[in-house]
Order: C-alpha cells, then structure tokens, then sequence
C-alpha cells in the first residue's frame, strides 16, 4: 500500500489486518522512507514489491491541503502525476497483477445541472480546483500506464471520521456561521473513514475493476447540516469572499486553507451513489452521512 501513513491509509490498513491481509506500508514517513518523486522511486518500488511478493498495489498518496505557492502546488502535480506514474510502472515491473487507485468524488466536478445521486456514468469535468484536476490526472496515468493490470479506481465522498482535519470539517468546527455562497443551498454528503477503508479493502482483495463511487446511501440538504452543526446559515457573496480565500491559503496552516477554486464545490452539488459497487461486491456502507458528520462535530 502506498501512501498508507495518513487518515485514511491508517483505516485501511487495520481493515486488512482484521480481514487476514499482511499489508506491506510505502510511504515518505515512517520506517524505511519511500518518496514516489525521487529519481529513484521507481527502481525502489519495484524492488520493495518483489521481494514482499506483492500482489495488489493500493495507491493513496494524495496531498488533500491546498497549496500556499507555486512551489508547493509544482510538489504537489509532481506527487500525484509522476509519483502515479512511478508507482504504477513499478507494479507492473514487479509482475503485481491488480492496482487500485483512490480517486476522489471531486473528479465529476460540482455543478448546477449535475444530477442528484452521479453515478459512474456521469462525465468528469472537475472545476479549476487544483486537487480535483490531479486527481483526473492520477486516473488517466493509471489508465495509460496499467495495461495489463486488473485496475480498479475508488471515488470517495467527502471523507469524514474523528481524525480528520482539513478545510472541509474545520467550517462546521470553527466557522460562527455556514455560508450559503450566493445562497445556494446544495445537498452535502459525508462517507465516513471505516466504511471507505472497508470499500477499499474489498476492491484489493477481490477482481472487480472499473471505476467504483464509495458513498453512503444518502445525504443531507444544506439545512440538516446546519442544523446538526448547530450553525446559522448565512447567505455570503462568493466574488466577495473568494479575495478572502485566496489571501489565507497563502497564510493559514495547511488545514484551514480553503482556496476560491473549490468554490464550486460549496455551492452545486456532487454527491454519488454507490449502487455499483454494492452490487459487484459484498460492500454495504454501514455509517450514514449524519453519522460521519456527528463524528467530526464530537471532536
């Protein structure tokens, strides 16, 4: 697994372990360091999965914060498309014979005609929001890349759980208000972190492949999440706030940037149905989008 140090890799990693699964960890931290950018990692990767014997490759190395510079936003285009691309000639190389990808929801883009639940025939126009962009890259380099390999591409909701901590549960925890941006009022939804880890160890351990959304089977209107943040909403102009925005990514710690460029995704919606993957497999969302939000909000 790469990339399995973080929120969610942490999750999946102790689902294999529950379900027998002896899970080999690459990532940049930890015991023996692996950056997917060095000019090495190829190589490196390809020796570490053939001596584990390595089976399945799951890749999560993602950077979700957005970037303060032009600096930080060239490591992260690197990360997630040559890092992709490393990890996935790697695979190959080392004889792996399945690769599963974590993509993300943002990938269908938010939009005012998008319909309510997308499934995974929905086209993918990401708005200009640089994760949401990556992250159409990160899948079409696995598709250029993996011929030959049983491939299988995982698009969360927005992840929520106790740990998590990023511009996207920091406005129900900290913000006085919600802002509705030129008052609209999308419909929100929340995947909590142990039914996407149960979902991703699924896809590893099983043969479905294709794109899978990894959702809970509902989600709430923009006033239930009010409500159960216990937040007013508030109508807000987004050309006003945008400047705002813009000036804290350059200065706030990494959780609590929230550029203009996923304004979008704060006002239209984008959330998914999961249909497909329960109906492949044996996975079933056990916690709701309230329960991923209350999770967050006990903190």
């Amino acid at each position: 697994m790469v990339g399995g140090a973080g929120f969610i890799g942490r999750a999946v990693v102790q689902e294999l372990e529950r379900q027998g699964a002896r899970p080999l960890v690459v990532d940049r931290v930890g015991v023996a360091p692996l950056d997917i950018i060095a000019a090495d990692a190829e190589a490196r990767l390809q020796a570490r999965f053939r001596v584990a014997g390595t089976q399945v490759v799951l890749h999560l190395a993602a950077r979700v914060d957005p970037s303060a510079n032009a600096a930080e936003r060239e490591a992260a285009r690197r990360l997630h498309e040559d890092g992709t691309r490393a990890v996935v000639r790697a695979a190959r190389a080392a004889g792996v014979g399945r690769f599963v990808l974590v993509s993300s929801a943002t990938v269908y883009g938010a939009h005012a005609d998008n319909p309510v639940p997308l499934d995974e025939s929905a086209p993918l126009r990401p708005n200009a929001f640089a994760y949401a962009e990556d992250k159409l890259v990160q899948e079409a380099v696995v598709a250029r890349e993996g011929q030959g390999l049983s491939v299988a591409v995982a698009r969360p909701a927005i992840v929520y759980g106790a740990s998590a901590r990023n511009y996207l549960t920091e406005v129900f925890t900290r913000a006085p208000v919600l802002p509705a941006l030129d008052g609209a009022r999308p419909p929100l939804q929340f995947v909590h972190v142990g039914d996407v880890a149960s979902a991703l160890a699924t896809l590893a351990l099983g043969d479905a492949e294709g794109p899978f959304n990894v959702a809970p089977a509902d989600w709430l209107s923009f006033d239930e999440v009010a409500r159960l943040a216990g937040r007013r909403v508030l109508a807000v102009p987004s050309r006003a706030l945008a400047p705002f925005l813009d000036l804290g990514a350059r200065f706030l710690p990494a959780h609590l940037r929230a550029p203009a460029a996923m304004v979008p995704y704060l006002k239209h919606p984008f959330v998914l149905s999961a249909r497909r993957l329960m109906e492949q497999t044996r996975w079933q969302p056990r916690f709701s989008s309230a329960d991923a939000l209350r999770e967050v909000l006990r903190r």
